[in-house]
């Protein structure tokens, strides 16, 4: 029998998972659309391995498109404010750039981090959504709870339905 060449519901390109949550805060709804951007771009540095290592910088992001270092530090200021992004490295430059991470992803530590991973808050956009509005459904809630009381090399292995049980 011949070996599959692809996985069943598998696409055939990457993508970047953002809870509709976030899209629909009124953080995100109240950025400029100069942070919105800088946050898809550094979004799409993610490989599934490096969160916490996503870099802002001028001369990775003039990759992106970028050209003003005034626009990309304005909309650097405007992420930071929220609380679903984390700077995890303080730069130094021009030889040690700065390191952000999203809280909806698990954080991939490394040591040069400034950080300590006990502290990242995973999921905090939970609490954030709960507290602005009071109405998301105790199901949402269970699962979130589930995830947190995994270990975390069994959390980045659990399905959604694991952790719905």
């Amino acid at each position: 029998m011949a070996k599959r060449d692809y996985a069943k519901g598998s696409i055939p390109y990457g993508f970047v998972p953002v809870p509709k949550q976030i899209i629909q805060s009124s953080e995100w709804q109240a950025l400029p659309p100069s942070a919105v951007k800088l946050a898809i771009d550094l979004m799409g540095q993610y490989t599934g391995k490096n969160n916490g290592r996503l870099c802002p910088s001028i001369t990775v992001m003039r990759q992106c498109g970028w050209k003003s270092s005034k626009t990309l530090l304005d909309a650097k200021s405007a992420l930071l404010e929220c609380l679903f992004v984390v700077l995890t490295r303080k730069g130094h430059p021009p030889s040690t750039p700065e390191w952000l991470g999203f809280t909806w992803w698990k954080l991939d530590y490394d040591r040069c981090m400034d950080i300590d991973p006990a502290k990242f808050p995973y999921l905090n956009f939970i609490n954030m959504i709960q507290e602005s509005n009071k109405s998301v459904p105790t199901k949402l809630t269970s699962v979130v709870q589930n995830l947190k009381r995994l270990a975390p090399k069994q959390a980045s292995t659990c399905s959604v339905s694991e952790a719905m049980n």
